[in-house]
């Protein structure tokens, strides 16, 4: 008797792969977003701001970046696959169009687990868009 192979859990991968956010790869991208609203968690720090009506962009994009002072290469890189985890399950369901985002990895989001880093990326999300964030001007 011969034993097909089990594919649902490379089914369910690709799945997961095929619903990334879209990312910020240029630096101007990210030193734009400094200037927009901002709230810190202790895992994180997130920024966001309204992309501007030249560029005509219809979906949210995300950028990820962890310093040097938070721990090595091994480190930060744990983290940021943590925290870009998190966006794809919190970002298709939260996130605004039109918006850019940039995610501050902080070195509590090596050690918290990952249900709480969901739940600080929520209210994160959910704070910078309401009215009176900090650094937001009525855009």
């Amino acid at each position: 008797m011969i034993l097909e192979p089990d594919l649902s859990k490379h089914r369910q991968i690709s799945e997961l792969t095929s619903q990334r956010v879209p990312t910020l790869k240029k630096r101007s991208d990210f030193l734009r977003l400094r200037s927009g609203k901002r709230y810190s968690t202790k895992s994180l720090v997130f920024q966001s701001k309204i992309i501007d009506d030249s560029e005509n962009e219809q979906t949210a994009r995300v950028g990820y970046t962890v310093t040097k002072k938070v721990g090595n290469a091994i480190i930060r890189n744990r983290i940021k696959r943590r925290l870009r985890e998190a966006a794809n399950i919190t970002f298709p369901l939260k996130s605004h169009l039109n918006h850019d985002y940039v995610i501050i990895g902080k070195h509590g989001a090596l050690t918290q687990n990952f249900t709480s880093i969901l739940k600080d990326l929520e209210q994160a999300i959910d704070h910078v868009h309401r009215n009176g964030a900090k650094g937001s001007r009525k855009n």
